[in-house]
C-alpha cells in the first residue's frame, strides 16, 4: 500500500487541533473546530483552507497553446494573459479525465490547477498528447495552494499586500507579494463565495498561512478543512471528481455545456457534439429529502415516486447535512428517460424516503437560502 502523502502544513494543521483524514492519498485536514462552524464562517466571514493536495503543472512556449486547445474542452486561445478558466479534459468517448482550471500567466506561459487524485493519471495523459513538447513541467511536489474565501477575503488579504488585490475581477490571475511571500494569486474558490487563492512555493505555505490567520483573528476568520470544503462546493451545485464526474461522465450530463466550446477539435469533441445534437442519457438535479433529516448520499437509489416496484431511475452523487439550509441536501443523475419529475423517492437504509427535485445550484451568493 502506498504511503500517504502530507503537504508542508501538517505539523502547522496538528498544532491547530484539527482532525485529519485521508483525500487523493494525502492526509489532509476534515476540520479543526467543527464543519458546520466552519461552513457558516466562509459563508459570513471568511475560512482559510490548505489545498497543498492539489496538482500544478506548467506549460511554457510555442506549443502551449496548441496542447490546450487539443487536450481541453474549454478553449484557452479566449484567455488574456492575467485570466483563468474552468475547463475538462475527457476521453474519445466523452468521459471526464479531470476537471480543472487553466491560468495565462503570460503569452505563452501557463499554469494548470488539477485534482489531487488526478495529477499522476492527468500528467500521463497530457505527456501522451504531446506535452513535452509544449515546456510542460509538473511543479506539484514545490508548489503549495492556500485558500482564502468569505467576505471578508478581500479585506484581509488587501492588508498583507501592496498589489491592488481588491481590483481583482473573478478569474483574474496575477503575480503578486502577500505578507512578504511571493505568489502568484488567483480571485478562484470552490465554496461559491468570493476568495482567492493563492499559489506558492512549498516551503513558504506556513509562512503565509500563518500570517493570514493572524490577519483574519480580528474579523473571526477561521481555519477550515476538507469537510467545510466538501459542503460548501455542494451548497454551490459544484461537482467533485469521483462523484459527480468520473471517465463514465461527460460534462454535458454534468451540466457544464457552457465549459465545452464546439467547432475545435479537441479529444473527445465529436462525442460531445454529438451528445449536444442528441441530448444525453442522464442529467444532474438537486435532490432535497422532504423530511428534512434524512440524508441521501453517493449510491443511494432513485426510484420514481408513489411506486413501490419498478426500475430505478438514478443514483445520487453527493449527499451532505448542508448548514446553510440547516437540512440534508444532494445531488444526483436522473435518466433522461424519466422526464423531468417534480418528486422522486430515495431509499436510504431499505426504505423509501420523498425528495423534491430541484434546480442547481442550492446556494447563490448574495441570494439568501431558498432550498
Amino acid at each position: 500500500m502506498e504511503a500517504l502523502r502530507r503537504t508542508t502544513l501538517f505539523e502547522l494543521h496538528r498544532r491547530l487541533g484539527a482532525r485529519m483524514t485521508v483525500f487523493g492519498g494525502f492526509e489532509m485536514p476534515l476540520s479543526y473546530a467543527g464543519i458546520i462552524d466552519e461552513h457558516r464562517a466562509v459563508r459570513a466571514r471568511a475560512g482559510i483552507f490548505d489545498l497543498g493536495h492539489m496538482g500544478e503543472f506548467e506549460l511554457a512556449g510555442a506549443g502551449a497553446l496548441a496542447l490546450l486547445e487539443r487536450a481541453m474542452t474549454n478553449s484557452a486561445a479566449r484567455l488574456e494573459a492575467g485570466r483563468a478558466q474552468y475547463t475538462l479534459m475527457c476521453t474519445p468517448a466523452g468521459g471526464t479525465i479531470d476537471d480543472l482550471i487553466v491560468y495565462r500567466l503570460g503569452h505563452a506561459r501557463f499554469m494548470l490547477c488539477v485534482n489531487a487524485s488526478n495529477i499522476a493519471a492527468d500528467r500521463e495523459w497530457l505527456l501522451e498528447l504531446g506535452a513535452k513538447d509544449a515546456g510542460f513541467r509538473d511543479a506539484s511536489e514545490e508548489t503549495g495552494l492556500v485558500a482564502v474565501q468569505g467576505p471578508e477575503a478581500q479585506a484581509i488579504l488587501q492588508g498583507l499586500s501592496p498589489a491592488p488585490l481588491g481590483q481583482m475581477r473573478q478569474f483574474a490571475v496575477m503575480e503578486a507579494e502577500v505578507a512578504g511571500v511571493r505568489c502568484v494569486a488567483a480571485r478562484t474558490g470552490y465554496t461559491g463565495e468570493d476568495g482567492f487563492e493563492l499559489f506558492v512555493a512549498a516551503a513558504a505555505a506556513a509562512k503565509l498561512f500563518n500570517a493570514i490567520l493572524e490577519a483574519g483573528a480580528p474579523r473571526a476568520m477561521m481555519p477550515c478543512g476538507l469537510g467545510a470544503r466538501d459542503t460548501l462546493r455542494m451548497e454551490a451545485g459544484l461537482p467533485l471528481y469521483g462523484h459527480e464526474l468520473d471517465r463514465a461522465t461527460s460534462p454535458l450530463e454534468a451540466g457544464l455545456g457552457m465549459f465545452v466550446k464546439l467547432g475545435r477539435e479537441f479529444v473527445g469533441a465529436a462525442t460531445l457534439a454529438a451528445q449536444h445534437r442528441e441530448g444525453v442519457k442522464r442529467h444532474l438535479v438537486g435532490i432535497r429529502t422532504e423530511d428534512g433529516r434524512s440524508v441521501a448520499r453517493q449510491g443511494y437509489k432513485v426510484f420514481p415516486e408513489g411506486r413501490e416496484t419498478g426500475a430505478e431511475i438514478g443514483i445520487m452523487t453527493s449527499g451532505t447535512f448542508a448548514p446553510s439550509f440547516n437540512r440534508p441536501l444532494g445531488m444526483a443523475y436522473l435518466a433522461a428517460a424519466a422526464g423531468a419529475p417534480a418528486a422522486v423517492e430515495v431509499e436510504i437504509r431499505n426504505r423509501r424516503v420523498g425528495a423534491a427535485v430541484v434546480g442547481l445550484p442550492f446556494y447563490r451568493r448574495g441570494k439568501p437560502p431558498a432550498a
